[in-house]
């Protein structure tokens, strides 16, 4: 019997698509299908799936986005519950184990999601959750609706019933508001039931655009008017907000990582931190004040920097209040 169907999309990810991979072959949960949808990459992703193709099902396909890519698997998929793991994401030994756990126990549940260990694009633990203090509950849906709320599609398990009352992922939400097709998503998916936290760090979230680039960072120039017609015909909301600090996240955490290697004095780690923050908001003084900071002898940029404290709550704040 298939309990969980784990998809995951990937798009040119050959750099860190086997680490995905192995850690859903390495689920503590028995009853799991594994479906990787090759979403027409262009480097060599077909030759690491080569070494997984007798224990996971590959989908190829041609690139229509992730949205697209996640119905995609779905739709080949037999599971009770689906589970999405971004192919540049890993999850620890227990997450399925402990999320199929809260979706058995309660079946009013229409999602549960955990929370997250951030890392750079090398791997590299960035000494920070992704959910903190304010945000360590489970949303409701006028919060889902007003605030960008930190759940990441590797985090979630999700009641496949909601799914399809949920009608999935929004296939054309691609292009400059692909980025928005998760945002989305929770908030088709709160319609349908209540959700549960866990106060976990089940998954390691990858920020891909440091210090090696990934992928592009997306371009949210067009995304408010797109999503906007959205939410205002749906929900009578603006989606201002949602966008803007989608906007901004990127800023914050490579805030986080310059300081957090300022004050262990990595000052070339720190000042190219910096200048790529500046490269994704050049209109930010304090982007550039805190670049020229790393020529400043250490002892006084490490007092200018301040603490960089290792408690979940305040971690969480500089990247999501940054």
């Amino acid at each position: 019997m298939i309990r969980v169907s784990t998809i995951i999309p990937t798009y040119n990810n050959e750099a860190t698509l086997a680490q995905a991979i192995d850690s859903a072959l390495a689920q503590h949960v028995d009853g799991q299908e594994i479906i990787v949808v090759n979403d027409g990459s262009t480097d060599g992703t077909s030759s690491v799936l080569d070494a997984y193709r007798e224990r996971v099902t590959v989908l190829d396909r041609i690139n229509g986005g992730p949205a697209a890519a996640r119905n995609a698997g779905v739709r080949a998929s037999h599971g009770e519950y689906v589970a999405f793991l971004d192919a540049d994401d890993i999850w620890m030994p227990t997450m399925l184990e402990r999320t199929v756990a809260a979706l058995d126990a309660d079946p009013t549940l229409a999602l549960v999601y955990c929370n997250a260990s951030l890392a750079d694009s090398e791997g590299v633990d960035l000494g920070a959750a992704l959910i903190g203090k304010g945000v360590d509950h489970a949303p409701s849906l006028n919060e889902l609706l007003t605030q960008l709320w930190p759940i990441m599609p590797s985090a979630a398990l999700v009641r496949r019933s909601a799914y399809e009352q949920g009608h999935g992922y929004r296939d054309e939400l691609r292009g400059a508001s692909f980025r928005f097709e998760d945002v989305d998503f929770w908030i088709r998916m709160r319609e349908q039931g209540v959700f549960k936290y866990i106060p976990e760090e089940l998954i390691v979230w990858r920020f891909a655009w440091f210090p090696r680039e990934l992928k592009k960072l997306p371009d949210y120039s067009k995304a408010l008017h797109v999503f906007e017609a959205y939410l205002q015909e749906h929900y009578g909301v603006s989606a201002a907000p949602l966008v803007e600090a989608r906007a901004r996240a990127p800023r914050s955490i490579l805030a986080h990582i310059g300081l957090r290697a300022l004050r262990d004095g990595d000052r070339p780690r720190a000042r190219a931190a910096f200048a790529r923050a500046i490269q994704v908001d050049r209109y930010r003084l304090k982007n550039y004040l805190r670049w020229m900071r790393t020529f400043l002898p250490h002892r006084i940029a490490q007092s200018l920097s301040g603490g960089s404290s290792r408690s979940t709550g305040a971690r969480s704040a500089k990247v999501y209040q940054e």
